[in-house]
C-alpha cells in the first residue's frame, strides 16, 4: 500500500478538510467579533498562527486515532486480518496527553501576545556610529526625542526609556526583549552626527513575528531637529497605521527651528540628569541654566531647572518657601513659552500639590500632562500617589497599573507601589 493510500485509510485528508473548514469559520466569527468589539484587525493574525500551529497536532491525531461511538482508538493497522484490541495503552495516553500540552502551550503563548496591545512600541537605545563617544550625550537625546514625539500620538503606547536603558548593547533576541517590555513593535536605529547635521535610520520591527517592516533614513541641520522628530514619529504612526487626532496632526507638523547651541546644553544637561549622581545633578544645572542664558525663550531648560529645583525639596536641601519662591517661576515661564509640554503641567501638578496643596489645580495639571502625552509613565505615579493619599484608592490603583505598564522594567515604580521608597507626601515637609 502506497503512503497517500495510507493517508487516505487513516482518514487523514478527512482530518486535514475538516480542520481547514473549522479554522476558516473560526477565522471569519474572529474577524466579525474585533471588529465589533474595537479589537485591531492586526490581532487577527494571533488566530492565524493559531489555527496554523494546530494543523499539524490535528494531523498527527489524525493519524495515529480514530473517533468512534465508542470513544477514541488507535487506528488499526493495514495488513491485521484478524480483530485486535484497538483500546488505548499507556503510551498512547502519554502521546494525547503530549499533543494536549502542546496545544495548551501554543493556546497560551497566543494568549499572551494578544494580551499585548497592537499599537504598544518600545523605542530601543539607539546606536551611535559615529565614532565619538563624546557624542553620547547626543545620541542619548535623540533616543528621548523620538520617544517624546511617538507618545504625543494618543494611539500609541510608548515604553519609558528607563525600561529600554536596559537592553543597550544586550544580545537578547528582539522577540524576548519585547516580551519582557511588553510590547508588539519595537524601534531601533542609529545617529550619525557631522558638521552641523544630524542622520537618524530607524527601524520598525514587529516583535511578534521578529521581522523588520520598515526602514528609513532622515536627515537635517541640528537646528531643524524638532521638525525631524515629529517627522519620525509621523511615519512611524503611519506605518502603525493609527489614526492621528486633529490636534495631534497640528503638533507633529510643527516645523519651528531652535537655537543649536542653546538646544546642545539643554541635551547635556539631560543627559547628566538621568545618571543623576550629586555630581550630574550639579552639572545639569550648569548646563539648564547655560541654555536658558544662550536662549531665553527654551522652554525645556526652564522645566529641567524647574524639575532640579522640585528635587532639592524634595531631599529637603530647601526650605518649602524656598522652593515654592524658586520653582513657581520657573515652571510659570515654560508654560508661558509652550503651554503643549506634558512636562511643565506635570511640574505644575507637583508644586501644587506637594508645595502649596492646591488638590483642584494639581489634580487638573496632572489630567493635562496625561492628555498630552498619555504615555507619561512618572505623571501616572505621582498622580495615582495624589489619588491615593485624596481617598480615590480605585483610581489610584488604575493609574499605577498604566504607569507599571508604560515602565515594566523600573524597579523605582514596582517599589513605590510596594511602599517602600520615598512617597511624595514628604516632598513638602
Amino acid at each position: 500500500m502506497s503512503f497517500l493510500q495510507e493517508l487516505r485509510r487513516r482518514k487523514v485528508f478527512r482530518v486535514a478538510a475538516l480542520y481547514i473548514v473549522g479554522a476558516w469559520v473560526v477565522l471569519q466569527v474572529a474577524d466579525l467579533a474585533f471588529e465589533s468589539w474595537e479589537i485591531a484587525s492586526s490581532a487577527l493574525r494571533y488566530v492565524w498562527l493559531g489555527a496554523i500551529l494546530g494543523f499539524p497536532i490535528a494531523l498527527i491525531f489524525g493519524w495515529r486515532y480514530e473517533i468512534t461511538p465508542k470513544g477514541i482508538v488507535r487506528t488499526p493497522p493495514a495488513d491485521v486480518e484478524s480483530a485486535i484490541d484497538l483500546s488505548l495503552r499507556r503510551s498512547d495516553y502519554v502521546i494525547l496527553a503530549f499533543l494536549l500540552f502542546v496545544a495548551v502551550v501554543a493556546v497560551y503563548q497566543l494568549t499572551i501576545q494578544m494580551d499585548i496591545e497592537p499599537n504598544s512600541i518600545a523605542v530601543l537605545p539607539l546606536e551611535n556610529i559615529s565614532g565619538d563617544q563624546e557624542q553620547a550625550y547626543f545620541v542619548s537625546g535623540m533616543q528621548n526625542a523620538l520617544i517624546a514625539g511617538l507618545s504625543r500620538v494618543s494611539a500609541l503606547k510608548v515604553t519609558s526609556k528607563t525600561s529600554t536603558m536596559r537592553f543597550k548593547n544586550t544580545v537578547e533576541s528582539l522577540p524576548r526583549i519585547a516580551a519582557q517590555l511588553g510590547v508588539a513593535k519595537l524601534i531601533e536605529g542609529s545617529v550619525f552626527r557631522v558638521d552641523g547635521r544630524v542622520r537618524i535610520t530607524v527601524q520598525l520591527i514587529d516583535a511578534v513575528l521578529d521581522e523588520y517592516i520598515w526602514s528609513e533614513t532622515f536627515e537635517r541641520e541640528v537646528k531643524d531637529v524638532m521638525s525631524l522628530q515629529n517627522e519620525v514619529a509621523q511615519a512611524i504612526a503611519q506605518q502603525v497605521e493609527v489614526t492621528l487626532k486633529p490636534d495631534e496632526q497640528v503638533q507633529l507638523k510643527s516645523t519651528d527651528s531652535i537655537n543649536p547651541a542653546a538646544y546642545e546644553a539643554y541635551l547635556k544637561g539631560q543627559f547628566h540628569v538621568e545618571r543623576f549622581t550629586p555630581q550630574d545633578v550639579k552639572l545639569a544645572a550648569q548646563y539648564f541654566q547655560q541654555a536658558v542664558d544662550i536662549d531665553p525663550d527654551h522652554a525645556l531648560a526652564y522645566v529641567g531647572l524647574a524639575k532640579l529645583c522640585a528635587v532639592q525639596a524634595q531631599a529637603g536641601l530647601i526650605r518649602p518657601q524656598e522652593a515654592r519662591e524658586r520653582c513657581f517661576p520657573l515652571i510659570e515661564k515654560a508654560l508661558e513659552l509652550d503651554d503643549s509640554l506634558p512636562e511643565a503641567h506635570f511640574n505644575y501638578a507637583a508644586h501644587m500639590v506637594w508645595l502649596r496643596y492646591n488638590w483642584e489645580e494639581g489634580d487638573a495639571a496632572f489630567q493635562r500632562a496625561i492628555d498630552l502625552n498619555p504615555s507619561y509613565a512618572e505623571a501616572h505615579v505621582f498622580y495615582s500617589h495624589f489619588l491615593t493619599l485624596t481617598g480615590r484608592i480605585d483610581e489610584g490603583t488604575e493609574q499605577m497599573a498604566l504607569a507599571l505598564e508604560l515602565d515594566p522594567l523600573n524597579r523605582s515604580i514596582e517599589s513605590i507601589r510596594s511602599g517602600f521608597a520615598w512617597c511624595p507626601i514628604t516632598y513638602g515637609r
